[in-house]
């Protein structure tokens, strides 16, 4: 079996380029029976181009999305004060607390990605999250070792009790809090292809923010493909340097420059080891995996900037799943 381990190096330019920028690549002339959507969705914007051979009513499929977004945003939302999340968030510890069937979804693979990633990957980091200056607060700083040490006793996916039977959820610590951030992108990409299903689409490649998922072919036969951008001197001129044909499949992108800070000349990224209560090191730029799902492919984005190497293989493995890494320009 070949390796899951493919390294691919190309320059990212941080200081002009926040995020490996994607290039959906196509034929040259855009034929008139495929559509083409568009909006904005979790602070964030979404695409999704497709063609089908039934009569898909454009409008109405666009209103669905929005509609379909918008309730995802209303169960899973930490920026919304109405959401689920943040009701489970104020909720005191042994509360047995109803989950909707969005974040129940959610919540299942979370767990299932923290246990088999060994704590890599950690759903309740949030204050953490906090502590570091990338959630609500903005207010970016070096947090002191006893900051980081009550933050770290603050989190744990274990303290999280799943009843899958009566579908609630309950911490067993106050204080306790759920950000599924991680994978939110990649999940509410899945739902907009299962929506495409449930209307007899079966070719479409739908984008949120990023996070990418296909099906099928374009129009013309040809594979769907995603180029990640690197660019060199003037940001206008970047050009795909990896191209991704994809297929039933979906592709995640998690990275430290986006959001980061200096302090001193140390570079300290979102990307947050819950083991450790501190930002993984920065010698790689970014992450970008291949699965079988779009939450997935978001998750282990993620778990692919914090795990060990041995580990992260055999989570590739196990999940018939791929990464290739970007590394800083030397330039």
């Amino acid at each position: 079996m070949p390796s899951k381990l493919r390294y691919h190096t190309f320059a990212t330019l941080a200081a002009l380029w926040p995020s490996l920028p994607l290039f959906i690549l196509t034929s040259c002339s855009r034929p008139q029976t495929d559509d083409y959507l568009k909006g904005n969705a979790m602070g964030t914007f979404y695409t999704a181009q497709y063609w089908s051979k039934q009569n898909v009513r454009h409008q109405e499929l666009t209103t669905e999305i929005e509609s379909l977004l918008d309730h995802f945003e209303k169960q899973l939302s930490n920026w919304r004060p109405d959401s689920w999340v943040n009701r489970f968030n104020q909720a005191p510890a042994n509360e047995a607390v109803p989950v909707p069937v969005y974040a129940f979804e959610i919540l299942e693979l979370c767990l299932e990605l923290a246990e088999r990633s060994e704590g890599a990957f950690d759903p309740t980091i949030a204050p953490l999250i906090e502590l570091w200056g990338f959630g609500t607060r903005r207010d970016k700083k070096v947090p002191e070792e006893s900051e980081i040490q009550a933050g770290i006793d603050m989190i744990g996916y274990r303290k999280l009790i799943l009843d899958r039977k009566n579908r609630t959820l309950r911490k067993t610590q106050d204080g306790i809090q759920l950000n599924c951030s991680a994978v939110a992108k990649g999940y509410a990409a899945d739902l907009i292809a299962r929506l495409f299903e449930a209307n007899g689409i079966q070719n479409f490649l739908i984008n949120i923010g990023g996070e990418v998922t296909a099906k099928g072919t374009y129009i013309d036969g040809s594979v769907w493909q995603i180029g990640i951008a690197s660019p060199r001197g003037d940001r206008r001129q970047g050009k795909p340097e990896v191209i991704f044909p994809l297929k039933n499949r979906s592709l995640a992108t998690s990275g430290h420059s986006q959001r980061a800070f200096v302090i001193d000349g140390i570079r300290y990224s979102h990307i947050l080891d819950p083991r450790t209560g501190y930002p993984t090191p920065t010698e790689t730029a970014s992450a970008t995996v291949l699965a079988p799902n779009c939450a997935l492919a978001d998750g282990l984005a993620t778990i692919a900037l914090i795990l060990n190497e041995k580990r992260l293989t055999q989570l590739l493995e196990y999940y018939d799943a791929e990464v290739y890494r970007s590394t800083w320009s030397t330039l």
